[in-house]
């Protein structure tokens, strides 16, 4: 295939006479500008979506504490007031069966724990 250089030389000098070759080179650049800023906007979201992520995570963790220690105040509660009396009824008993369950699957242990194990070897009477 035999090119003639010469005749490709000549058509790009007219098409750059006629502004062709600028018009061309500015719609480049244009486009290429127009992709990196659709690039830069992509990750600004993607930063943005990232972020509410962590932060759901964060609020997840602090509900997550606060449910254990609202859980942790009730065991607390209700089983010092069992011990100091001496007894449990079945209902409470199961009543703070709930909340122990709840407590210890979110994690809870300690002191809640002790005073639900003593709570369980009370004696049981029947509510009146």
């Amino acid at each position: 295939m035999n090119v003639d250089f010469e005749m490709f030389k000549q058509l790009i000098s007219i098409l750059a006479e006629l502004g062709f070759v600028t018009a061309f080179w500015k719609a480049v650049s244009k486009w290429g500008k127009y992709l990196n800023h659709k690039k830069a906007l992509q990750q600004n979201k993607d930063n943005v979506q990232n972020q509410k992520i962590i932060d759901l995570g964060k609020s997840d963790i602090l509900l997550k504490a606060g449910v254990v220690a609202m859980l942790h105040h009730e065991l607390y509660a209700n089983c010092t007031e069992y011990i100091s009396r001496g007894y449990v009824t079945p209902g409470q008993l199961n009543d703070l069966e709930y909340i122990f369950t709840s407590y210890k699957a979110l994690g809870g242990n300690g002191t809640g724990e002790i005073l639900y194990k003593k709570v369980q070897v009370l004696k049981i009477k029947e509510e009146e």
